[in-house]
C-alpha cells in the first residue's frame, strides 16, 4: 500500500471520528438544553400553583404572590431562548414541546411576551396587596400558558 492511501484513510478515520464525536455532542447538549427547560417549566408551574393556591385563601400572603409572581415574570422572557434548533422532537430527546415552536417561531415568542406582560400586572398588582386585581390577572397568566401550551405542547 502506498503512503498516500494510507494518509487517506487515516484522515477519513479521524473525520469519521470526529463527526461522530459532534453527533454525540449535539445529543448531549439536546438532552441538557431539554433538561434545563423542563427545570424552567416546573419552577414557572410550581410558582403558578403557589399563587393560584395562596388567591384561594381568605386571607392571601400577597408577598408570598408577587414573589412568585416575579418569578413567572423573571423567567418568561427567557422562554424563546430555551428551544434551540436540535432540540425538538427531532433529536431523540423525551420531549413534550412540538415541533410546531420552530415551525412558527413568530407566533412562540409572541406567546411568551403574553405571558411576560400578564406576569408583569400580577406582580405590580400583587406587590400593591390588591387581592381582587390579583385575583383576576392570576386567571389572564393561566389563560397566556394555556395558549402557549394548547399549540405548542404535548399533552
Amino acid at each position: 500500500m502506498t503512503p498516500f492511501p494510507r494518509a487517506l484513510s487515516a484522515a477519513f478515520l479521524s473525520a469519521t471520528l470526529a463527526l461522530g464525536a459532534g453527533a454525540a455532542l449535539a445529543a448531549v447538549n439536546a438532552k441538557s438544553v431539554t433538561e434545563s427547560r423542563q427545570a424552567n417549566f416546573k419552577t414557572m408551574g410550581r410558582s403558578m400553583k403557589a399563587m393560584t393556591d395562596g388567591l384561594k385563601t381568605g386571607s392571601p400572603d400577597m408577598t408570598a404572590i408577587a414573589a412568585n409572581a416575579a418569578t413567572l415574570r423573571g423567567l418568561a422572557p427567557k422562554i424563546s431562548t430555551w428551544f434551540p434548533k436540535g432540540t425538538g422532537p427531532e433529536s431523540g430527546v423525551k420531549t413534550e414541546a412540538l415541533a410546531e415552536i420552530w415551525k412558527d417561531p413568530a407566533g412562540f415568542a409572541a406567546a411568551a411576551r403574553r405571558l411576560e406582560s400578564e406576569a408583569a400586572k400580577l406582580e405590580a398588582l400583587a406587590r400593591a396587596g390588591d387581592v381582587a386585581g390579583a385575583r383576576a390577572q392570576v386567571r389572564l397568566v393561566g389563560g397566556s400558558c394555556g395558549g402557549c401550551h394548547d399549540k405548542y405542547k404535548a399533552d
